[in-house]
């Protein structure tokens, strides 16, 4: 089954799935300990609590860090 970040979820399908939500506790994403998934737009990447993208590398999502 595919799955996509928060971006690239609502980027193609207008609304988030939730794929990737609560991979990680909100605690977790405040010490900046991400977990690895694999999203079909993105590829492999690192997801805060959210599910959205915050890998300094990806061109999908721009690095858009604002959200965190």
């Amino acid at each position: 089954m595919a799955e996509f970040c928060k971006k690239c979820s609502i980027k193609l399908f207008g609304t988030d799935f939730g794929d990737f939500f609560a991979l990680s506790t909100p605690e977790q994403t405040e010490q900046e300990l991400f977990p690895l998934a694999l999203c079909e737009g993105c590829g492999a990447i690192q997801v805060n609590h959210l599910g959205e993208c915050i890998s300094p590398d990806c061109k999908e999502c721009n690095n858009d860090k604002t959200k965190m």
